[in-house]
């Protein structure tokens, strides 16, 4: 009875995660729409410089939700590092911060990729809700399958 419960509450919230990482697709498609429309105005760059960091912004924003969107269906550590880099990134390139603050987000990174290089295994296993499995090229890169 127990482990029906626990298997049944497990199948809940891994739809609860589809349903938000479609909320969150259609958020990213509908912005990067906004994005292009924004790109074609020729008014908006009339800031000049400004302009250009407000797309860069925007697009960084978007990669983090794709990111965020694989993160939320594929559940491996490697994802986990892959949103994790680009949300530094973001704050390494568009954020305004004092040297120190880049310095440590530059090393935070190296530190990401070296946990990728070095700690992470290709066989690390994943939670689907059938159990424990270990990925292999079938299931690498599938999403929401719940049978």
């Amino acid at each position: 009875m127990r482990k029906k419960l626990q298997d049944k509450m497990f199948e809940v919230s891994y739809l609860v995660e589809l349903f938000i990482s479609i909320i969150v697709g259609i958020a990213v498609l509908v912005l990067a729409v906004r994005l292009i429309f924004d790109m074609l105005n020729m008014t908006f760059y009339s800031d000049g410089v400004n302009a250009l960091v407000e797309i860069l912004d925007d697009a960084i924003i978007l990669a983090i939700g794709a990111e965020l969107i694989k993160m939320l269906c594929k559940h491996t550590p490697e994802t986990i590092i892959e949103v994790l880099a680009f949300a530094l990134a973001r704050q390494l390139i568009v954020g305004h911060a004092a040297p120190w603050e880049n310095l440590v987000t530059v090393a935070a990174i190296a530190a990401l990729f070296a946990v990728r290089r070095f700690l992470l295994n290709r066989h690390d296993l994943v939670e689907t809700p059938d159990g424990l499995i270990e990925m292999d090229n079938e299931t690498e890169g599938k999403c929401g399958d719940i049978e």
